[in-house]
């Protein structure tokens, strides 16, 4: 009976308190704006049964601007926190994106056998793919110092350039076991 390969990782930001300070700040600026905007929607439908002062159009817009805003921050905070989750089985490598530990999207199923080109980002090769413009580009990775990955294949007649920063080990077990065609690692 043949084992499987396995491993399985999550990519978190290793200095993350500007992360976290941002994500804060998010929510200040959320409530803050959907209060002003409550306000100021309320004082301009009020307005329009008072005739002494009739319908305020300036707290409208106000109000309408600041519950944008509100919205805009509620559908664009979890972008904030990111973490990528790497999957490696026996030879396919599946790429998720988790955003503020609660939602999941689904990136990539790479099968390593259709990778053209993979190897270090600081091999020459990366330098070719980089400045190519007809290559969609993929940058999954959130901690540049470390030791990224770049994989190029084609997929559904589309180039694409992915950039990971796989650990050491699941980096052993992709070059391990032929899963790479002959002559695709770059050293």
């Amino acid at each position: 009976m043949a084992m499987d390969n396995f491993k399985e990782e999550i990519v978190v930001k290793r200095h993350s308190g500007a992360v976290n300070a941002a994500y804060y700040l998010a929510w200040v600026l959320l409530v803050i704006s959907g209060i002003i905007g409550l306000l100021m929607l309320n004082f301009a439908i009020s307005s329009i049964g008072n005739p002494e002062y009739g319908f305020q159009w300036q707290q409208l817009v106000i109000g309408v601007l600041f519950a944008g805003i509100a919205v805009l921050i509620w559908l664009k905070k979890d972008g904030l926190r990111v973490e990528y989750e790497y999957t490696f089985t026996n030879g396919v490598l599946d790429v998720s994106m988790v955003m503020n530990n609660s939602k999941r999207r689904y990136l990539m199923e790479l099968p390593l056998k259709i990778v053209e080109s993979c190897g270090s980002v600081n091999h020459p090769s990366f330098k070719r793919y980089l400045s190519d413009k007809t290559i969609k580009k993929h940058n999954w990775f959130l901690n540049r110092d470390n030791n990224l990955v770049y994989f190029f294949f084609n997929k559904n007649n589309v180039k694409h350039l992915v950039v990971l920063e796989p650990s050491d080990e699941m980096l052993e077990m992709i070059k391990s076991r032929n899963y790479l065609n002959f002559g695709v690692w770059q050293n």
